[in-house]
């Protein structure tokens, strides 16, 4: 499981390569939680709402272009750091690559044994009972609202009725602080 990508796959990929040849262990899957960062061209870093240190190209458009293929199976959901014209473009999830799939605003798949399941996106009040109206091209408002997550793709998970073995959020669960070490998390000693 991998928290906020930032479009650092090669990264990513070469440290679990590197774990497998240490551990003697193969990898089947990457979960990424967030801020992925598909970002295909300029003009999709151009609709991506992100600090200036995360405003690059990284090497995610290599494995788009095919340039690159995924070494293992990667699924993932956006966060508030996204190429959100691409992302817009696979509501309902899909291939961004090969062997990398997007699991949508809201969505699950069957990989293997496992149901996974996950939401795309921030909770953010204002906009949570809005539909979306986000339309191409986006205006810098639209580029943080679409991330946002709507009532709508709530519901959507809650009328799963079949068990589901990992749920996937970028924002972290109401009182998940509780169970670690707190002090550290607020940057104590």
């Amino acid at each position: 499981v991998q928290g906020c990508s930032h479009g650092e796959l090669d990264n990513i990929y070469e440290a679990i390569i590197q774990s497998e040849k240490e551990s003697g262990t193969k990898v089947d899957l990457l979960i990424c939680c967030g801020d992925f960062q598909a970002v295909r061209n300029e003009y999709d870093l151009k609709c991506m709402k992100v600090p200036k240190k995360h405003q690059h190209m990284a090497s995610f458009w290599e494995y788009y272009k095919g340039d690159k293929i995924a070494p293992v199976l990667t699924i993932f959901i956006g966060g508030n750091h996204e190429a959100s014209n691409h992302n817009w473009e696979l509501y309902y999830g899909g291939w961004v690559a090969p062997s990398i799939y997007y699991l949508g605003c809201a969505g699950v798949v069957r990989i293997g044994g496992l149901r996974i399941g996950g939401i795309s996106g921030i909770y953010k009040k204002y906009d949570y009972h809005k539909g979306h109206f986000e339309l191409p091209p986006l205006d810098s408002n639209e580029v943080c609202s679409i991330f946002h997550v709507r009532s709508f793709e709530v519901m959507r998970c809650k009328s799963i009725s079949q068990h589901l073995d990992i749920f996937i959020s970028h924002d972290w669960p109401v009182g998940v602080y509780e169970y670690g070490n707190k002090e550290k998390l607020a940057g104590g000693d």
